[in-house]
């Protein structure tokens, strides 16, 4: 594991902490691999029923760190850590339950729409900002979100890249409950515990059966996504961005 990315199992469930707050939960490729291994050893755990992933302090995620996507356009082969952690979260055969607060910024984002429940606090907030990065869409958004709110409004979350508040995200199906600031651990909780309680080998059939047909399309996505994603990384418009974006923080 890593010391960014924490996990602990008890009464069968998985609780996997993205655990990095000075730099809001930024996810590097050491994290990436972290959440790789984790979900990977859980699937091949028989005693794990289910999983939780949550981010320490005030934020979920700020999303890929951009100091790291600099790297990977002088080396892209280090883009495969960040494609086998999504082709891993997109085959995730146990039920996973993600409890948000603050915000949740690029795959921050990105990696909810493959969880099976998300649980967010009100003050939470949504932002899919890659074409303002020089970038496009990861994670097979371009074809999940279309799915869910339709083409318009997919167009808008990902194109604008402005922040989606929680009573917004709750209304377009990308949460499933809002509970009260600094409560999201423990309500995500409740519902990662119900879920563990009920028949495991139903559950996983369930899910199968919820993803099935959209399963190959997914993964096309993913896979044309991930192309034209690290193509990018090396385009001037990226670098371009990736420096105002350093310039602005420090």
């Amino acid at each position: 594991m890593s010391e960014f990315v924490t996990q602990s199992i008890e009464s069968g469930i998985q609780y996997i902490c993205l655990n990095r707050v000075e730099k809001k939960n930024a996810i590097t490729l050491e994290m990436y691999q972290a959440l790789t291994q984790a979900l990977q050893s859980a699937q091949n755990n028989a005693e794990i029923k289910a999983s939780m992933i949550y981010g320490a302090g005030p934020d979920f995620s700020s999303g890929n760190d951009i100091n790291e996507f600099l790297q990977i356009a002088q080396t892209p082969d280090k883009m495969e850590a960040i494609m086998a952690f999504l082709q891993m979260l997109t085959r995730y055969q146990k039920p996973l339950i993600a409890g948000v607060e603050g915000r949740a910024v690029g795959v921050g984002a990105t990696m909810l729409l493959h969880c099976d429940m998300v649980v967010a606090s009100r003050h939470a907030k949504l932002q899919f900002p890659f074409v303002q990065l020089g970038l496009v869409p990861e994670a097979a958004s371009s074809h999940l979100l279309p799915q869910l709110v339709g083409h318009q409004k997919a167009f808008e979350i990902l194109i604008l890249g402005d922040f989606v508040e929680s009573d917004e995200a709750k209304n377009m199906g990308l949460i499933n409950h809002l509970c009260e600031p600094g409560e999201a651990f423990q309500v995500a909780q409740r519902y990662v515990e119900r879920v563990a309680a009920l028949p495991m080998e139903a559950v996983a059939l369930s899910k199968d059966l919820l993803k099935h047909r959209a399963q190959d399309d997914v993964q096309m996505a993913l896979m044309r996504e991930g192309r034209i994603f690290k193509d990018r990384l090396k385009s001037k418009e990226a670098y371009q961005a990736f420096a105002s974006f350093l310039s602005r923080n420090k």
